[in-house]
């Protein structure tokens, strides 16, 4: 005998409260009775297609992310800014700019307002921060570096996560990048005089990885 399910507490089931929508058909709800409480007004919000947040709050900025990744599928990362933050980056901080997102290049994902899905066959090996799987810190720069225009920004950024995987774990990845938003990083880590910011960060080089410090919360 099927037991009813309390769908106030239902929320607390799923990780920040994000459920596909795959996973509340097998628990015994109807499509029918998801779609009526995720329309506007209901006590449930659709983040992304198949992709739902047990709540009329929010959604914060790990909701979000978790929805994101859920919706982008088995193999998605984080990348780009909000991963620099959960690597424990704080010189240039996420702000409510679209989520960057590592895909395979047969994700059937597409992007939307909140979701920038980039479709890629270099897939990098992620790593697991607060419970996300986001790129390796010199990925998650690079794309980073790629958004955005702000020269400060740059600088700031290869500055910081330069410390912890040395300038030529940076430079391999730029190679392997695509060369536009990224002429600035080439080259201040280039072989020009404009590396002087190589020979400043290695003197001040830490000798560990560093740990996310606090969770992700920007709203």
């Amino acid at each position: 005998m099927r037991h009813p399910v309390d769908l106030e507490a239902l929320g607390t089931l799923f990780v920040h409260r994000v459920a596909p929508v795959a996973a509340l058909l097998h628990i015994g709800l109807s499509a029918s009775l998801i779609d009526q409480r995720s329309r506007p007004g209901g006590p449930w919000q659709r983040l992304f297609p198949g992709i739902f947040l047990l709540s009329r709050a929010g959604p914060t900025r790990e909701q979000l992310v978790q929805a994101a990744l859920l919706y982008a599928g088995d193999q998605a990362m984080l990348t780009a800014f909000d991963a620099l933050y959960l690597h424990g980056m704080r010189s240039v901080l996420p702000t409510a700019d679209a989520i960057h997102v590592l895909a395979p290049r047969h994700s059937r994902a597409w992007g939307h307002a909140t979701l920038r899905l980039e479709r890629t066959d270099r897939l990098p090996r992620p790593t697991i921060r607060r419970g996300f799987h986001v790129a390796p810190l010199e990925r998650a720069a690079v794309d980073a570096i790629r958004r955005t225009r702000s020269v400060t920004d740059t600088k700031a950024i290869l500055d910081e996560v330069a410390h912890y995987v040395g300038v030529p774990a940076l430079r391999a990845e730029l190679t392997l990048a695509p060369r536009k938003g990224t002429t600035l990083a080439r080259k201040l880590l280039g072989d020009s005089p404009a590396r002087q910011l190589e020979l400043a960060v290695l003197e001040r080089r830490p000798p560990t990885a560093p740990h996310p410090r606090t969770p992700l919360a920007i709203s």
